[in-house]
């Protein structure tokens, strides 16, 4: 597309005062700065978009990571509706659950003597 708008301008720029009122083109200064300024918004627009599936694929490998995590026994982060706890709430059941986990790892089974 940058060619093509390349081309729209030196298309403008030919032309005399005229042949733009034949093509009903009444300020070609106008027309010209409209021309960059789209090509401009459509730029951004492009660079937007590839960083949005740029941070789309590393927050896909951070809930897989984070996936795992869970199921060897992270808590979730989620409280209801979908809805994140605030960082100090989740920090405090980390605690909570690793406490858990440390008081009944060192607890024995009676009959078999192992780990529970």
């Amino acid at each position: 597309m940058p060619e093509e708008a390349a081309r729209i301008i030196h298309f403008l720029n030919s032309k005399n005062k005229y042949e733009l009122q034949e093509l009903e083109i009444p300020d070609m200064t106008s027309t010209i700065l409209e021309v960059r300024r789209v090509l401009t918004k459509r730029n951004l627009t492009l660079n937007l978009e590839d960083k949005c599936q740029t941070m789309q694929l590393a927050i896909n490998r951070f809930m897989v990571k984070f996936e795992l995590l869970r199921q060897k026994g992270l808590p979730n982060p989620l409280v209801i509706n979908d809805k994140l706890m605030t960082q100090e709430d989740y920090n405090k059941k980390i605690r909570e659950v690793a406490r858990d986990q440390i008081n009944t790892s060192s607890m024995r089974g009676i009959p078999t003597r192992k780990v529970l």
